[in-house]
């Protein structure tokens, strides 16, 4: 029997008792051990209620000491219902009483689709299916960037909550690749920002920010501010369709403004609606003739 197995099925008693069960560990509550006690390459897995592959972690170095099971170049397999994710880190701590993963240092997550995340520190529950964050984090998913300070997120980032500072940035790259015609296909950028939160659900194609929201495209989209909006994308290029403003509205471009209550923007006719009492405050280069 090789030191891996014997060092699993150490790992698996000390948890589970007798049973052999992984699954149990989570919820077994065994009585924590009263010294100190350190395994090296091992490796341990989860299972659901119908038996299939719930979780895998595994790592150079682990002590356990009472209820907190610290471990080294942690690497965390999640296998979800449609999407797997892969997690690394420096270091860990699973908390046995709460079932709580916290990742430290260098934590990097990639799931099957490509997404991925960078942060200094994620609590992964299982309990809840949860991955969550204080600190710093950029997540990265197809043709959008996330940053903000705060992150609550199912494991896949399809729907996930970004607290504070938060920034979107959507490249706005040519899709005559996927065979979509012109004007649909563009290029540059566009970034939304807001001073949080701002919730995103990638299966229903739509995020909401909320509080001193700004979006800036280039020079021709000019600048659009509210107190809230809502972006609807494409299911399938990925690219913003339409915006919902609500509350202090103003569109800037160059030295002309817009103010209104509220504002529909929809961009396959790039036609844009002011709602509640709009103001229009405009320049004309070369004056304004009203002469009949």
């Amino acid at each position: 029997m090789s030191k891996k197995v014997k060092i699993a099925i150490l790992f698996i008693m000390f948890f589970c008792g007798t049973s052999l069960c992984a699954q149990a560990a989570i919820s077994s509550g065994a009585p924590a051990p009263s010294e100190p006690q350190e395994m090296h390459d091992f490796s341990i897995s989860g299972y659901g209620a119908r038996g299939e592959k719930t979780w895998e972690v595994e790592g150079a170095s682990m002590d356990m000491v009472g209820n907190d099971v610290n471990i080294s170049d942690i690497t965390a397999h999640l296998f979800g219902e449609k999407e797997n994710m892969v997690l690394t880190a420096d270091e860990g701590r699973f908390d046995r009483q709460s079932g709580v993963v916290r990742l430290t240092k260098n934590v990097r997550a990639v799931t099957d689709t490509g997404a991925k995340l960078a942060t200094d520190s994620l609590d992964w529950s299982q309990k809840e299916q949860v991955v969550s964050t204080d600190e710093e984090v950029n997540i990265t998913k197809e043709n959008m960037t996330a940053t903000a300070k705060g992150m609550l997120a199912r494991p896949d980032f399809k729907v996930a909550k970004f607290e504070k500072d938060v920034k979107l940035t959507v490249d706005k790259k040519s899709d005559a690749k996927k065979g979509l015609p012109e004007p649909q296909a563009a290029k540059g950028q566009m970034t939304i920002t807001c001073d949080g939160p701002m919730e995103m659900d990638y299966n229903k194609h739509y995020a909401t920010f909320e509080k001193n929201v700004r979006v800036e495209g280039d020079e021709e989209q000019g600048t659009m501010i509210a107190d809230k909006m809502t972006i609807t994308f494409n299911p399938d290029s990925k690219q913003i369709e339409r915006m919902d403003a609500e509350g202090h509205v103003r569109i800037i471009k160059g030295e002309n403004v817009s103010e209104s209550e509220g504002a529909v923007f929809t961009a396959s006719d790039k036609k844009l609606v002011l709602t509640g009492r709009p103001k229009l405050t405009f320049y004309a280069e070369e004056g304004l003739d009203v002469s009949p």
